[in-house]
């Protein structure tokens, strides 16, 4: 207990890296869209936020590729029923995940006409999406949220200067970026799956990021349960309460022991975006320190540093509390309607 309050005290000074409340916080949201569908929830998190005035989407990217992949679409389909189908949406082009995440939950099907992007791997290279993005955006102004693998973080920062600004990838990052919140990791140490299935890029762009980083692990997600309330919405042609009627467990078959619990669906995409926007306080405590790669197979390890200006989330607000936050931003009907 002594120890987490020493490292709460100390991240007050932290807290400052994050744009005052009342200016959007400007979102690069990197997604894996593959096997779980908490990638949804945290997308849906981050439009009803940007309805709100509290964050602005400047570009996102899919860390997933190959045949029949449709995360792109995935991505495209969610901004257009939130009346933003103009984010650019890009792709790995190296990225170790492919032939991933083909159906995105059956919203390719769904939604005919409300993407551009059938295939992901038609879609424009991450790299040129985020290093124009970032390029037209002030200085140290950008939050950078990755949900998934860290393939696109690893190609940005190899990126070399083009038409969108004459800096290396890394010199780019440190001048426009202020904060990377990365869902990844296993506490203490071990492997866990966005850190771990592009094992090599992950120790990359752990190791060579120049901003804090602040880190929702896996054990975190794991308890916080949101989305039954999102997925017993009435109505049709919501593509969030689609996702999560289809993908979470009934009510009657949950137990005290399964993935999913009559609350909903661990949520551990969900926490990032919250942390991203709004800020690791009130919901969250924070230890200092920092994760690394052991090897480039993925496994991880984490240092505690009370000097160290990058910090894992820890429990502060009973997680039930959180998860309901997250339950609400998940159910709000978007500002302006897609379709």
């Amino acid at each position: 207990m002594m120890k987490t309050m020493v490292a709460l005290v100390g991240l007050v000074a932290a807290c400052g890296c994050v744009s005052p409340r009342n200016e959007p916080v400007k979102i690069i949201f990197d997604t894996d869209f593959y096997t779980d569908y908490d990638d949804v929830g945290a997308l849906a998190c981050l439009h009803a936020l940007a309805d709100a005035g509290e964050a602005e989407i400047v570009a996102m990217g899919a860390s997933t590729r190959g045949k029949g992949n449709a995360a792109v679409a995935g991505c495209e389909i969610v901004n257009a029923w939130y009346g933003r189908p103009d984010i650019p949406v890009g792709v790995t082009r190296t990225g170790a995940v492919s032939d991933a995440g083909a159906a995105a939950f059956g919203l390719r099907e769904k939604h005919p006409g409300k993407f551009k992007h059938a295939l992901s791997d038609d879609a424009p290279d991450v790299v040129g999406v985020y290093r124009k993005a970032l390029a037209a955006q002030p200085d140290k102004s950008v939050t950078f949220v990755t949900v998934g693998f860290l393939s696109c973080a690893r190609e940005l920062l190899e990126s070399r200067p083009d038409e969108f600004s004459p800096l290396n990838g890394r010199d780019l990052v440190a001048k426009k970026v202020k904060l990377w919140v990365a869902m990844a990791c296993y506490y203490p140490k071990g492997k866990e799956c966005n850190s771990m299935h592009d094992g090599v890029a992950s120790r990359i762009a752990l190791d060579q990021w120049p901003t804090p980083i602040w880190f929702t692990d896996f054990q975190y997600g794991l308890t916080t349960f949101a989305g039954r309330a999102v997925a017993e919405l009435p109505g049709k042609g919501n593509p969030i309460q689609e996702v999560f009627a289809r993908q979470l467990t009934p009510r009657e078959k949950c137990t005290a022991t399964s993935w999913d619990r009559v609350a909903g669906h661990p949520s551990w995409d969900e926490t990032a975006v919250l942390m991203a926007v709004r800020g690791w306080q009130p919901y969250f405590g924070a230890e200092r320190g920092r994760y690394r790669m052991v090897n480039d197979q993925g496994e991880n390890e984490w240092f505690p540093d009370p000097n160290s200006d990058c910090l894992r989330i820890v429990e502060t607000m009973p997680k039930a509390e959180v998860g309901k936050v997250i339950d609400e931003l998940m159910c709000r009907p978007p500002k302006t309607p897609g379709w």
